[in-house]
C-alpha cells in the first residue's frame, strides 16, 4: 500500500471517527438541554405552588382582619361612617377577587 492510499484510508478513518464523535457530542448536548428544561419546569412548579400557598394565606388572614373589624363595628367597639364600611367590604372584595384571578391565571395557564 502506498503511502498516499494509507493517507486517504487514515483520512476516511478519522473522518467517521470525526463524524460519530460530533454526533455523540450533539445527543449529549440535546440530553443535556432536556434536563435543563426539565429542571426550569420542575423548579416553576414548585415555585407556583408556594407562592399560591402564601397568596391563600395572605388571604385569609386578610378577611379575618375585615371580619374582625366588622364584628366589632356591630357590637359598638368601633364606630366607622357607612362609606367607610362600604369602601372596605368593596375594596377587600375586590382584592380576593382579583388575587383569585391572576392566581388562578398563573397556576392554569391555557
Amino acid at each position: 500500500m502506498s503511502i498516499h492510499d494509507t493517507i486517504v484510508v487514515d483520512t476516511n478513518n478519522s473522518s467517521k471517527e470525526v463524524e460519530v464523535r460530533a454526533e455523540d457530542e450533539l445527543r449529549a448536548e440535546d440530553l443535556r438541554s432536556q434536563r435543563l428544561q426539565n429542571d426550569i419546569i420542575e423548579q416553576d412548579k414548585n415555585e407556583r405552588k408556594d407562592y399560591a400557598t402564601v397568596l391563600f394565606t395572605v388571604t385569609i388572614m386578610w378577611l379575618f382582619l375585615v371580619l374582625g373589624i366588622f364584628i366589632a363595628v356591630g357590637k359598638g367597639s368601633l364606630v366607622y361612617s357607612d362609606s367607610v364600611i362600604i369602601t372596605l367590604l368593596t375594596t377587600t372584595t375586590a382584592n380576593v377577587l382579583g388575587l383569585v384571578a391572576i392566581v388562578a391565571n398563573y397556576l392554569f395557564k391555557k
